[in-house]
């Protein structure tokens, strides 16, 4: 049976303290101070196949529509702890489409969301980075293959003070993205999926589609639909409604991979940060997710003040060495930092957990295929 083992186990530093502790996983703390990090590190760890690791994405109506990484967390069977998952953003109340996530996701074999920019990738299962989401879709319309710019496939968010659903967003192509899902002189062509059992973009899979209508506008679509935007001159402005076109999606991607950003270790080398990275030279609040050479899984959080308190990517290195993790991946931090255990926040920076758009959920038992109900809304990028 898998236990959730004490960060001794994992080499920690002379002076690690016990956390919270009950049926639930065990938190622990972190002196940081030979790391020149004096604000509070906690860890969570486990090992063995009695725990896993499930990508939450925010939809759950709960406390007002707050999607925190603690609602996520008790509103999904089995999970016994949480912590904030990928960067996102959120676009100013009555834009056309609110922002939402940044890097890839692929949550039961289905890609959600591909990158918005530039991000790295952290497979679930086989406890591996990479630096980017390989993917690719194409549309076949009367025989004629259609690369795909922009298709939604993703399930509703909400936000305080932003009146639309928020979603996942669209699947662009791999270097760049379009500026919004919609523009002037653009069509929004809505089919309907001849299978709903099964994703329309189930990773290395064809899926048989239905036009249900052609729009000269932005369009919202419900669930089982798909909604592709193309420009003048596109093969799709030749079909009829009740036309079949088949969509394929390839990726050589796991089935369950979340972005994030930098990639701090892997398989034991640490990564070279960039000095343009700002972000990552400068102390902040951090999440971190890695695994030990034995395979073991560590949850990592710092707490802090943006910009004066935290740890740089530096201090982050040198701690998860000494925890000794061998492979890890930073995840959002500054205020979206959160550690919810055992049917409580254990740490947020803030006066009130941060709302956030993924959450890295800790589930007891076999690992759900998907946390969420699948629907479809259009979205635009942001930044992180």
């Amino acid at each position: 049976m898998a236990v959730l083992a004490p960060l001794g186990l994992l080499g920690a530093p002379a002076g690690a303290t016990s956390g919270p502790s009950a049926a639930g996983p065990l938190v622990r703390g972190v002196n940081g101070a030979r790391f020149g990090v004096h604000a509070p590190i906690r860890v969570v760890t486990f090992s063995g196949a009695s725990y896993s690791l499930a990508i939450g994405l925010a939809h759950h109506a709960v406390d007002g529509t707050l999607e925190r990484p603690s609602v996520m967390c008790r509103t999904t069977p089995g999970c016994v702890a949480a912590v904030n998952g990928d960067f996102f953003d959120v676009t100013p109340r009555g834009a056309i489409d609110p922002g939402d996530v940044v890097g890839g996701i692929i949550q039961g074999c289905a890609l959600v969301h591909t990158p918005q920019i530039s991000h790295q990738e952290v497979n679930l299962d086989t406890h591996t980075v990479s630096q980017g989401l390989n993917w690719s879709s194409t549309l076949e319309v009367n025989g004629t293959a259609v690369a795909v710019t922009a298709i939604n496939q993703e399930l509703p968010m909400r936000y305080p003070g932003v009146d639309l659903p928020l979603a996942g967003t669209l699947l662009y192509t791999p270097a760049y993205y379009i500026a919004t899902p919609w523009a002037p002189g653009w069509t929004s062509y809505r089919f309907a999926q001849v299978d709903p059992t099964q994703s329309a973009t189930t990773i290395n899979a064809t899926a048989q589609l239905q036009l249900v209508a052609a729009l000269p506008h932005p369009t919202h679509v419900a669930p089982g639909q798909v909604v592709v935007v193309a420009g003048p001159g596109s093969p799709l402005g030749a079909l009829a409604v009740g036309a079949s076109v088949s969509l394929a999606t390839t990726s050589s991607a796991g089935c369950n991979e979340l972005g994030g950003h930098p990639i701090l270790l892997d398989n034991g080398v640490p990564s070279v940060v960039s000095r343009a990275d700002t972000y990552m030279w400068q102390r902040f609040p951090r999440t971190v997710l890695g695994w030990t050479a034995s395979g073991s899984t560590v949850l990592l959080t710092v707490g802090g003040t943006d910009q004066r308190a935290g740890a740089t990517a530096g201090q982050l290195i040198k701690i998860l060495q000494s925890l000794g993790v061998s492979t890890a991946i930073d995840l959002d931090g500054g205020q979206s930092t959160s550690l919810f255990v055992d049917g409580r926040v254990v740490y947020h920076p803030g006066n009130v957990e941060r709302p956030v758009a993924t959450a890295l959920l800790v589930i007891a038992g076999a690992s759900p295929t998907t946390t969420t109900t699948t629907t479809t809304v259009p979205t635009s990028p942001t930044g992180s």
